[in-house]
């Protein structure tokens, strides 16, 4: 797993919803696969597509994720 920054992540999700709102959504698409694989929070979609968190909010919460190991 390759774990990403908040700058990063930030950057990612702000694209992600320009993406969205213009119509590309196979382009958008494609950054969500990079960024669930940069990251450990397995709710990333879920934050960005039915939350009202800005990306900063988002980075913030999806980096303070911590799995649980069984």
């Amino acid at each position: 797993m390759v774990l990403l920054s908040k700058v990063e992540i930030v950057d990612m999700v702000e694209r992600i919803k320009i993406l969205n709102h213009l119509g590309k959504i196979k382009e958008s698409d494609k950054l969500l696969e990079v960024l669930e694989k940069g990251v450990t929070d397995p709710y990333i979609s879920d934050y960005i597509y039915y939350s009202e968190m800005t990306a900063e909010e988002i980075a913030d919460k999806v980096l303070s994720y911590k799995p649980i190991y069984l």
